[in-house]
């Protein structure tokens, strides 16, 4: 059975500067920010290999969005995942800056499906 995106806990861990995800207590994923000048980026995410297509990315962007969005500045975007979760949600358009000439050429499962 999936776990609904309730079931995942997130927090932020400042000193490692990961927003992570836990189920029962255990770390499955993490997104990564950098601070620089007053501005947050998420950087990367990854979620384990067994729990991916869970809603686990979905649920710590959706935390990390809804923490950092509180600041004044807009957060960046380096984070494919994340990206495309704002595009799906664009909700968020006014919080974020996307770079998507940051990327970093990976697989993800959108490629994977659209035979690309």
């Amino acid at each position: 059975m999936e776990p609904s995106p309730a079931a995942v806990e997130v927090h932020k861990d400042e000193a490692t500067r990961l927003y992570e995800a836990l189920l029962d207590g255990q770390v499955v994923g993490s997104l990564a920010y950098e601070t620089a000048g007053g501005r947050v980026t998420l950087t990367h995410s990854y979620v384990d290999p067994d729990q991916r297509h869970r809603g686990i990315a979905s649920a710590l962007a959706r935390h990390a969005l809804e923490d950092l969005t509180e600041s004044p500045s807009k957060v960046g975007i380096y984070c494919g995942f994340v990206a495309d979760y704002v595009q799906d949600h664009p909700e968020w358009n006014d919080s974020v800056d996307i770079s998507r000439s940051a990327f970093i050429a990976t697989r993800t499962a959108r490629d994977t499906t659209s035979g690309h």
